[in-house]
């Protein structure tokens, strides 16, 4: 499956406001949807980490933003988001995982980079929450990140990198979606 046809076929059956899927269908007719085809706008999958045993998520220190991420990356040209996620998973914390084909995303989300330093510009995020039981999790990309963390908190308040709160999808709950403001990082909160 190409990139574009498992994108459309996400914005079918994931529950996202409107608005939100029509700007994803309107990139989409642009075409060019890899970094490598278009610095400047393109589509990027995210996984988030976590291990329901003890509501611990895993983020890692990026280097060249300065923040706590959750791990993923650019979707390369011929791969779908699940593939890029698969990628993603053995790149950075070198666990080989299958994302089942009919496994959706949870978060679908617009990210608008305000840097002069890369071309990058307005990223759309596919957001995938990867289960983690029974994995000890650490980066294996330490020339990309400083540090490491498991981090495990019911509410977090005055946090200078939270903008979505992820603790209700950490159940059976419907996908959703978060509309980061111009400027801000896809940085969930953690439950």
């Amino acid at each position: 499956m190409q990139p574009k046809d498992a994108i459309e076929k996400i914005l079918q059956l994931v529950d996202a406001p409107t608005e939100i899927k029509e700007e994803y269908a309107e990139r989409l007719k642009q075409g060019d949807l890899t970094r490598d085809e278009n610095l400047t706008t393109h589509f990027c999958s995210y996984f988030l980490p976590y291990r329901l045993s003890d509501r611990k998520v895993f983020l890692e220190a990026h280097k060249k933003s300065g923040l706590w991420l959750s791990p993923g990356g650019h979707i390369d040209p011929g791969e779908t988001p699940s593939t890029t996620v698969e990628r993603e998973i053995q790149e950075e914390l070198g666990v080989k995982r299958t994302i089942p084909e009919n496994e959706l995303p949870k978060l679908l989300t617009i990210t608008y980079i305000k840097q002069d330093v890369r071309a990058c510009k307005v990223h759309f995020d596919i957001w995938y929450f990867i289960p983690m039981d029974g994995v000890t999790l650490a980066t294996q990309k330490e020339g990309e990140f400083d540090n490491a963390l498991l981090w495990a908190s019911p509410t977090i308040e005055n946090s200078d990198f939270v903008d979505m709160t992820i603790s209700p999808y950490l159940s059976d709950r419907p996908s959703g979606y978060c509309r980061l403001p111009e400027g801000s990082r896809n940085i969930p909160s953690l439950p």
